[in-house]
């Protein structure tokens, strides 16, 4: 390693330049009932941008939840991004950040120390809807459930896909009652109680799914997103390689598996994954790039992230994160960290 670079001189880039894989929050949805906290001298404060760094006139909402689940503050970002919770005790948190159309970022927060808490800088990414359109497969239950319980989901499904949240949770709660063994009403709940905000509550209807019908393969991928969202990557990891075992034909549980492998800072491991999953061809999202680059950065493997950015942006030159790794490869060059002419050529995916 160069002289006059720790390795973790690059953190703070890293931390702008990661987020957490989830399906999109919808922040009308997000209010629940609020409990009065005794007041002390914690805060925390911090600003919500765009990937590519706009942070005027974002609409997000900003949820601060104690470790009982219960709400302590709430508010709407201000119309330059920013956010502030005041006079807390000095304990543990969770913040949640959602906005229409892009992915929540969950934080867990310590104000336990005393040491006071610096400001938060929150991007938020694009919600990669191109995922949930990726992985298919049959519910065995989808046979044998009843004629009601079947049309309840498909109205839970309309009423979804209108955003209208509330009566599409009622829909599928309905379906349940008559066929509580329906693994994709299953699913269905725990999409809309995500989307509502209220992840805490989606992690037992997916389990529920998986028991019900175990060779489903959708509720794996989103369990293992919701664990790898709330920083559980253990758990997270296991579900995905389970996925993983009943579908290998899936390229999003790579990436999935990857993405836990990174939070364990197992890098070889994750790149292996990530490199399996663009194996699977030009269908396979531009965003395996980024976030295999993301793992070499990671690792301070600089010249292979270059390349990984560079493949990106040859991938998607006006994606949704194209302005952010413009960015960051400024940065690396402009501090000698990387040599372009030897980053040309990004990692090859294994042959099947």
């Amino acid at each position: 390693m160069e002289r006059g670079h720790s390795p973790g001189a690059y953190r703070p880039l890293l931390l702008a330049f990661l987020t957490l894989g989830l399906v999109s929050l919808a922040p009308a949805q997000l209010r629940r009932q609020r409990v009065d906290v005794v007041r002390d001298e914690g805060q925390v404060q911090g600003t919500v941008r765009l990937d590519g760094g706009n942070k005027d006139n974002v609409k997000a909402v900003v949820r601060l939840e104690d470790a009982q689940g219960r709400i302590v503050g709430e508010e709407d970002v201000s119309a330059n991004g920013q956010f502030s919770f005041t006079g807390l005790p000095e304990l543990q948190y969770t913040l949640f950040v959602a906005a229409d159309g892009y992915e929540p970022n969950i934080q867990r927060l310590d104000l336990t120390t005393g040491a006071g808490m610096p400001a938060l800088d929150i991007v938020l990414r694009p919600s990669r809807i191109e995922e949930a359109n990726s992985i298919s497969g049959t519910a065995r239950t989808d046979a044998t459930a009843p004629a009601k319980a079947r049309k309840e989901l498909e109205k839970g499904v309309r009423a979804s896909e209108e955003r209208k949240l509330s009566e599409a949770q009622a829909h599928f709660e309905k379906a349940l009652r008559i066929y509580p063994c329906y693994a994709r009403a299953q699913v269905g709940l725990a999409l809309t109680l995500m989307q509502s905000g209220d992840s805490a509550h989606a992690e037992a209807p997916l389990k529920k799914a998986i028991e019900c019908d175990p060779d489903f393969v959708e509720p794996y991928l989103h369990l293992g997103r919701l664990f790898n969202a709330e920083q559980r990557y253990i758990e997270g990891r296991s579900v995905l390689a389970e996925g993983v075992r009943r579908s290998p034909g899936s390229w999003v549980l790579y990436y999935h598996l990857g993405q836990a492998d990174e939070g364990l800072k197992n890098y070889a491991l994750a790149e292996e994954e990530l490199l399996r999953a663009l194996s699977f061809g030009p269908r396979v999202s531009a965003s395996v790039h980024e976030k295999l680059a993301e793992v070499y950065l990671r690792d301070n493997a600089y010249d292979k992230g270059y390349a990984e950015m560079r493949a990106y942006l040859q991938s998607d030159p006006d994606g949704p994160y194209a302005a952010r790794i413009r960015a960051v490869m400024r940065q690396l060059e402009s501090e000698g960290r990387v040599h372009p002419s030897q980053s040309q050529v990004a990692a090859k995916p294994p042959q099947s």
